[in-house]
């Protein structure tokens, strides 16, 4: 578990720094006053991520941050001022960065950098440069922003990472390689993978006329010229990766459905589509339905009927979380099962019907039960909308014999 270590003397920065916190960091957070305490709190917990102040009463000469450089804590520094020796000093000591106090929003710059650098952990990247040396000094900078960071020394070699590891989110490559360069890198990475999905930083020696407009317009996110200064390398890439965090958020907004959190039938359509190109055969569809769903909303109004909407997606998560669920549209929702003959398919539909009708649901505080139809489908075709009127077909069908009963289109 994620835990963040922040460390100030000032009672009202503190308060300040509090407040931040509450509303931008989802992790759990000590705070401290002084050296003493800090090293109280660092004897008990583990920590992901530390936030101290340059100087304390009790510690004048940047003891708490070599104390949590010690323990191995990545650790962002705050302090009121900054000259040369001081940042020499820090990037020596081998900080991730450091944030001058001046005003409240230099208090809400340091929460959101250690919000992203949290966002960071686990996370991989790669670099694509022929020298061993470049290669080794980003690695450090990377890893002390809790990267996961893999090596390749050209693009081919990056291309082959790229394509066993989907999972890397950012690609630092540098122009000069031998075999294929970092254009031709480039891309051959935007054929496959865009901008909202990879992030990329193109990286060239100082003094190569127009590279960074031609990384850019290649497909490339930004631009690093070499020799970079740690801070400049450190805010591109925190700003970079912020970027594609909010394109992560975006696409998670468009997707999901306001009322349940479940994924919404654009997505569901999109999902489905693109499984059932490889291997339809692998899938199983079902359509399911609140019975008489119009009596809970005549009942208990639209609020009444959003409850149950709310509780059935829950119950739902709690059965098919490992597959593609959504709620296609009012009281309707969708599962894609992978990996079921279509008679399995149907045991495991009609247990969860049988588990709806016996679930308590409640309005208000009010127990209520209610049913649940389902139509049933394997897809035997790349054609969702063949699929999908399949299976609207036998859940059709479950409602016109009785309802609260599980039908296969195959029947």
């Amino acid at each position: 578990m994620q835990r963040v270590l922040i460390v100030e003397d000032s009672k009202v920065v503190q308060q300040v720094l509090r407040h931040l916190a509450a509303q931008h960091l989802k992790v759990a957070i000590d705070f401290a006053w002084s050296l003493q305490e800090s090293m109280q709190l660092l004897a008990r917990n583990e920590y992901t991520l530390a936030l101290v102040d340059l100087t304390l009463p009790d510690a004048a000469d940047a003891e708490v941050v070599k104390l949590t450089l010690a323990h191995n804590i990545p650790t962002v520094v705050l302090t009121s001022k900054i000259d040369e020796y001081s940042r020499q000093q820090m990037l020596e000591m081998g900080v991730v960065d450091y944030v001058i106090k001046d005003n409240r929003d230099s208090y809400l710059y340091a929460v959101k950098l250690v919000s992203q650098l949290l966002r960071n952990q686990g996370v991989k990247a790669l670099i694509a440069d022929d020298s061993v040396i470049s290669r080794v000094v980003m690695r450090q900078m990377l890893e002390k922003q809790l990267f996961e960071v893999m090596e390749a020394k050209d693009g081919q070699e990056a291309l082959a990472q790229l394509e066993a590891h989907p999972d890397i989110k950012l690609l630092l490559t540098d122009f000069a390689m031998p075999t294929m360069d970092g254009f031709e890198l480039v891309k051959a990475v935007r054929n496959s993978r865009g901008r909202d999905d990879l992030a990329i930083i193109g990286l060239s020696g100082a003094g190569s006329h127009g590279l960074s407009a031609k990384f850019i317009k290649y497909g490339a996110n930004d631009f690093l010229a070499k020799p970079f200064m740690n801070e400049e390398f450190h805010c591109r890439v925190m700003q970079t990766m912020e970027q594609l965090n909010l394109y992560a958020e975006i696409k998670e907004c468009a997707y999901r459905d306001y009322l349940t959190g479940l994924y919404n039938r654009r997505y569901f359509y999109q999902q489905t589509e693109r499984l059932l190109k490889v291997k339809p055969s692998q899938y199983v569809l079902a359509l399911l339905d609140i019975d008489h769903f119009k009596r809970i909303n005549d009942e208990f109004g639209h609020l009444g009927g959003d409850e149950i909407l709310k509780q059935v997606a829950d119950l739902l998560k709690s059965a098919f979380s490992r597959y593609v669920l959504s709620r296609i549209g009012g009281e309707e929702f969708a599962v894609v099962l992978k990996g079921f003959e279509l008679g399995d398919a149907m045991e495991v539909f009609n247990d969860f019907r049988k588990r709806f009708a016996d679930h308590e649901f409640t309005i208000n505080g009010i127990p209520y039960n209610c049913t649940i139809s389902i139509g049933v489908t394997s897809c035997y075709s790349q054609s969702m909308s063949e699929v999908m009127r399949a299976a609207d077909r036998a859940l059709y069908e479950a409602k016109e014999r009785s309802r609260n009963c599980v039908v296969s289109a195959h029947d």
